[in-house]
């Protein structure tokens, strides 16, 4: 009892005092706690939480507590952040064990002198915390961040991009629990038989969806890195929505495709399965030599053992890489679409980010049409909501057909154009 929890600060310590990414935090310090899958499930919720909300614990904290976070102990801080995300957004978590765990929390931590402080902060959330944020306002940009607990500037570009009600919708998605989606890996024979049979084992419920069929997505806490599905190959994470970008290509057994930023995998491999015989005829390009070596090693567990890796930069291709059917552009961009996986991301992207990689986009579509057959298709897509990063790159573009997904009915933001 209460390890989930000292997992849960020891993450939010590394993510805010050391930078660490909160999904790959988590996943180090459960492991090395040994903790089981609604454990961690606990744990991953209370850190995406605290680091989502961030915003808007520490306005009631400051309110109630007559003091700002940033002025406390790093431990103590977080501790009454996540105190506050439980007292106020988490469901079926009494009052007494959120006040008492929180307060036990700093003491296990040696600073026994703070709990006084930690009870009587959190006592004050619990009565007051709930009437306080009913009361903020949400008229304009700048309110509906304070109250969704985001930048201003990403609330703003959506109030003008989306209009009020969209940007609002927007901000929900991001603050909502991400869902965990498998993709049924077509390459291994068996594969949904063997995943399915693995879900009712553990007891794990799951829906389907008709528009994306080899979409699972799962009901219950599973530890998918440790699964036999996902060891074997059968089964690999994707959101719904980024499991639509691979077909737009029209990849299909005898093509030549090129995936030109293919880590960490998921949408190589859905190619790969698309292009079937393990993959024969497909190029995949990353050019960091880490991600380039996890690149291969996920291919090979899902049977894409024809597809071709090689570490190299997309935006100067090699001189023999020409001739493709179709090229998938998966660009790195700001990642706005996907919040509710990425809870720290809303924290570090600035707007001199979003303009830095719209010009980094254009220039990857640029360098790879060239290097289509007649009549080829290069598909761009990146997972994030902002024009400049959208339409803005593929602007003046012979556009074919064009994707858009949505956070609540797809998973995750994404954009897609097919580009002739």
């Amino acid at each position: 009892m209460g390890r989930e929890r000292d997992v849960a600060l020891r993450v939010l310590g590394r993510v805010e005092e050391g930078g660490a990414y909160a999904d790959r935090a988590l996943s180090a310090e459960a492991d090395t706690a040994g903790l089981e899958p609604r454990d961690r499930a606990l744990a991953g919720r209370l850190v995406a939480g605290a680091v989502t909300r961030r915003r808007t614990l520490d306005h009631v904290l400051t309110v109630l507590g007559g003091r700002a976070p940033a002025s406390l102990d790093p431990a103590v801080r977080d501790t009454l952040r996540l105190g506050a995300y439980q007292l106020l957004f988490a469901d079926r978590i009494p009052v007494h064990a959120a006040v008492s765990t929180s307060v036990d929390l700093v003491r296990r931590g040696g600073r026994t002198s703070a709990a006084g402080l930690v009870n009587a902060v959190l006592r004050k959330v619990a009565a007051d915390g709930p009437a306080l944020l009913a009361s903020l306002p949400d008229a304009t940009p700048q309110q509906a961040a304070l109250r969704r607990s985001y930048p201003d500037w990403v609330a703003e570009l959506w109030w003008d991009a989306y209009g009020a009600r969209a940007a609002r919708s927007l901000m929900d998605a991001g603050n909502a629990p991400a869902e965990t989606t498998l993709r049924i890996n077509t390459l291994r024979d068996d594969a949904e038989e063997r995943l399915l049979y693995e879900l009712a084992a553990a007891g794990v419920g799951y829906e389907t969806d008709d528009e994306v069929p080899t979409a699972v997505t799962l009901q219950d806490p599973f530890d998918v890195g440790r699964s036999t599905a996902f060891l074997a190959g059968d089964a690999v994470p994707m959101s719904r929505a980024s499991q639509q970008i691979a077909p737009l290509t029209g990849a299909a057994a005898g093509m030549r495709v090129l995936d030109a930023c293919a880590a960490p995998g998921g949408k190589a491999g859905h190619l790969a399965a698309l292009l079937g015989d393990a993959g024969r005829g497909l190029t995949c390009l990353e050019r960091d030599p880490r991600r380039c070596s996890q690149l291969s090693e996920s291919l090979v567990r899902q049977g894409a053992t024809a597809a071709e890796v090689r570490c190299a930069d997309a935006s100067e291709p090699d001189a023999d890489l020409i001739g493709f059917d179709a090229i998938l552009v998966d660009a790195p961009c700001s990642g706005l679409g996907v919040l509710a996986g990425r809870p720290d991301l809303r924290w570090r992207r600035t707007p001199a980010d979003v303009e830095t990689l719209a010009v980094i986009q254009r220039s990857l579509v640029e360098a790879l049409l060239p290097r289509l057959a007649p009549g080829g298709v290069l598909v761009y897509a990146v997972c994030t909501l902002v024009p400049r990063e959208n339409e803005g790159v593929v602007a003046g573009l012979v556009i074919e057909r064009e994707l858009r997904t949505a956070p609540l009915r797809d998973g995750d933001g994404f954009y897609a154009a097919a580009v002739r």
